[in-house]
């Protein structure tokens, strides 16, 4: 990722914070065929500061023999953004821009194959669930049916990279006026991240 010192990002309760809200990424590796990507649902937990992703994907994806083989991966999340106006700044002449939050997880894979580990992190994403869904509730047969069918992982963050775009790079006025343009859209979500970048 090109990291820009005024968004770079580095807190990991705030990075982990965003993977969490935004969980659905897009998992990368390198093969045979060469780059291999799919659009899953994590989970993150921190080791102290070193953030701890899980997954699992299909047992026929491709992306299993860079899991069985420890091969490295690049998981990419993206959350808030919007398109900015540059009539909405004061300053001027000025064009217009994205502001977004971004984070970039690199590391290597760990096959989990533990039916208690795989049932773990199955357990953890269902959080997202109104239903409550209970994966020891399922009957036994079809629960090894299930985990024969995915091949669940992790990824031990080796490397960070993760920005927070937000006009940090403007004037308190323009983002003032930025944020309110937002929220009068009801981007309230981005229009927030943007007022904490102000001064307290």
């Amino acid at each position: 990722m090109y990291l820009r010192p005024a968004f770079a990002e580095s807190d990991p309760g705030r990075i982990a914070a965003l993977i969490r809200d935004n969980p659905f990424g897009l998992l990368t590796t390198y093969g045979a065929t060469g780059l291999d990507a799919s659009h899953i649902p994590f989970t993150v937990e921190r080791d102290g500061d070193t953030l701890v992703l899980s997954g699992h994907i299909a047992a026929a994806n491709a992306q299993c023999r860079a899991i069985e083989a420890g091969g490295a991966a690049l998981a990419v999340f993206s959350g808030p953004h919007a398109y900015i106006s540059p009539c909405w700044y004061e300053a001027q002449p000025a064009v217009p821009t994205w502001d977004y939050a971004a984070a970039h997880i690199h590391g290597v894979l760990e096959p989990v194959a533990a039916d208690a580990d795989v049932a773990a992190s199955l357990h953890a994403l269902a959080r997202h669930d109104p239903g409550h869904f209970d994966v020891a509730a399922l009957d036994e047969k079809y629960r090894r049916m299930m985990f024969k069918g995915i091949r669940a992982f992790r990824i031990r963050a080796t490397r960070v990279e993760a920005q927070w775009k937000m006009s940090q790079n403007r004037g308190v006025a323009d983002r003032v006026r930025v944020i309110a343009a937002l929220r009068a859209e009801g981007r309230a979500e981005i229009a927030d991240l943007i007022a904490a970048t102000l001064p307290a």
